[in-house]
């Protein structure tokens, strides 16, 4: 025989709907790093809300997948030998993906009369929506305050020609026809492209340690997790 109390508690879960329903689906966006830090020694390290997540470190020049963190407020610092940490603050919103490029830039002493030093900074970019066709965002974190690029699209038989300001976005119209795209940077190939699906192909510029151009690319629509 049911209790009382069995009774009022099988009632409580008739007047209290959803009290054990499954939740919605988790409040995530995802941040994705770009290691670009040319000045210093060895690997870099990145530390996620205190958390180091990958202690091996990352090359010159490498990136990190799409991050899962949890929407909202967060930490992040890139570390390399010989060069002042760089921190940065963010805050995701749900379906989000944010890039992050580390990058060095000399800056002044703290003490005078000392020698200027290396530090590392944080280039934040944020997704949009992409417009119709194919499309290259470039970005440049070189120390020049302008890279000129050349963009050659096999499959629409043109040359398209950009003038990249330092820390700034431009973007390219590729058209609406696939094909392998070559990226110069000079004389010098830095990348290829070879779009499948309409949508936004990054292409980060930077330094290697000798000061020589690079580059590296990733597809990057809204609300795809990259990586």
């Amino acid at each position: 025989m049911r209790t009382i109390s069995n009774i009022l508690a099988a009632a409580a879960l008739l007047v209290t709907p959803g009290l054990f329903a499954q939740e919605g689906p988790p409040q995530v966006g995802f941040v994705r790093i770009v290691h670009a830090v040319a000045a210093g020694e060895g690997k870099a390290n990145i530390v996620i809300d205190g958390e180091d997540i990958f202690p091996k470190g990352y090359q010159l020049g490498q990136r990190t997948g799409g991050f899962g963190l949890k929407a909202g407020a967060h930490s992040i610092t890139v570390k390399k030998n010989g060069v002042e940490p760089g921190t940065t603050k963010i805050t995701l919103n749900t379906g989000e993906t944010m890039t992050l490029i580390a990058f060095s830039e000399k800056v002044p002493a703290k003490k005078e009369g000392d020698p200027p030093v290396w530090q590392t900074k944080i280039l934040r970019l944020k997704q949009s929506d992409p417009e119709r066709g194919y499309r290259m965002t470039l970005v440049s974190v070189c120390d020049k305050d302008e890279v000129t690029v050349k963009a050659a699209n096999q499959g629409k038989g043109a040359i398209e020609t950009a003038h990249v300001k330092r820390l700034t976005t431009t973007m390219v119209d590729l058209g609406g026809a696939r094909g392998e795209v070559l990226v110069k940077a000079g004389e010098e190939i830095v990348t290829t492209l070879s779009p499948e699906d309409p949508g936004n192909y990054v292409v980060v510029l930077y330094q290697d340690e000798k000061g020589a151009i690079k580059a590296l690319s990733f597809f990057d629509p809204k609300f795809v997790i990259a990586g």
